[in-house]
């Protein structure tokens, strides 16, 4: 009479349970895990095991990795993510999960964006996931092919793409000011900023934006869910005063935290800031980036590396970076 070896089993339910928490859901996760990180790894090897955990793992997947740092990256993501091509229509397969997609990681070009393939391709992808994208770190060259320069209306399709993300509550331009304008200087004056377009932004952290600038304090007049302002090395903080600009057009009553950051003793710190008095309504605070014992780093790429790693973080990772800097 021969025995029936009996082997474990765990039921489905457990085993989904089980990568679910993959993720922590107790903490405020970072915006796209990079393909190195062990999360990423782990949900990337959790598709390929077994067919009654592939969805889920997918979902964590599109749901906190999509960090796309290259060309072959977002074509790829791409390629998931539209079921067929009809045309010049991307119709869109529920079952690849861009629904899921709410946190983004972007940047596929090197050091221009002087390529309209690959411009094409960004604005796919965003008209994708434009419905719900609610968090966005973008480390893009805008400033490297001005208007007058496009020959091949690169800038547009770029505007295009970024002015539809209207779920945005979060957002980091890493290089710049975001700047999508598509006229030359000085018509794009009379061009309000992408950002002016998304309606539930909260968080704001843009890279050499200009305070002189009367387009950008209109512009911030229109972000009326704002709640943190983050502005790395920007142009005029000596000679402006955001408190006053900021009544100024009309912003009295709303409340807002704005955070200047900087190395010691360059131009993106005011000189001074006032004491909070109780119930201030614009507080004001400088983040002071470190150097080296040597110093010998380069400014740019050293504030603009902190303020990318400190946005992936997350909202909580932001405030927790931020205060730790500031006075």
């Amino acid at each position: 009479m021969s025995r029936t070896t009996i082997h474990p089993f765990l039921p489905p339910e457990l085993i989904l349970y089980v990568v679910d928490f993959i993720v922590p859901p107790w903490v405020d996760t970072e915006v796209a895990y990079p393909p190195s990180h062990p999360i990423t790894s782990t949900l990337l090897a959790l598709t390929r095991t077994s067919r009654i955990i592939y969805s889920a793992a997918r979902h964590l997947l599109y749901t906190h990795c999509l960090y796309i740092d290259s060309i072959r990256r977002l074509l790829s993501l791409l390629n998931s993510l539209s079921a067929y091509t009809t045309g010049s229509s991307l119709y869109l397969d529920p079952f690849y999960g861009a629904q899921q997609g709410t946190s983004l990681y972007l940047s596929p070009f090197t050091d221009n964006i002087n390529n309209l393939p690959l411009a094409q391709a960004v604005h796919d992808l965003l008209s994708l996931l434009a419905p719900t994208l609610r968090r966005l770190v973008i480390d893009i060259p805008l400033r490297s092919l001005y208007p007058e320069d496009d020959t091949l209306k690169i800038r547009p399709i770029l505007r295009s793409a970024f002015t539809q993300l209207v779920s945005l509550e979060l957002f980091c331009s890493v290089r710049d000011e975001c700047f999508l304008f598509c006229t030359g200087w000085p018509a794009y004056a009379d061009e309000a900023n992408a950002w002016s377009f998304w309606p539930k932004l909260k968080t704001l952290a843009l890279y050499n934006c200009d305070l002189h600038s009367e387009r950008f304090w209109q512009d911030l007049t229109v972000a009326k869910n704002l709640e943190t302002l983050v502005l790395t090395r920007c142009d005029g903080v000596q000679d402006v005063n955001f408190k006053s600009e900021w009544i100024k057009y009309g912003n009295g009553e709303r409340s807002v935290k704005v955070v200047f950051v900087d190395v010691d003793d360059e131009r993106g710190l005011p000189e001074m800031v006032e004491n909070e008095s109780e119930g201030e309504k614009v507080r004001v605070m400088r983040a002071r980036i470190p150097t080296s014992y040597y110093g010998d780093e380069d400014i740019i790429e050293l504030c603009q590396g902190w303020i990318k790693r400190s946005v992936l973080r997350g909202e909580r990772g932001l405030q927790a970076e931020l205060k730790r800097l500031s006075e």
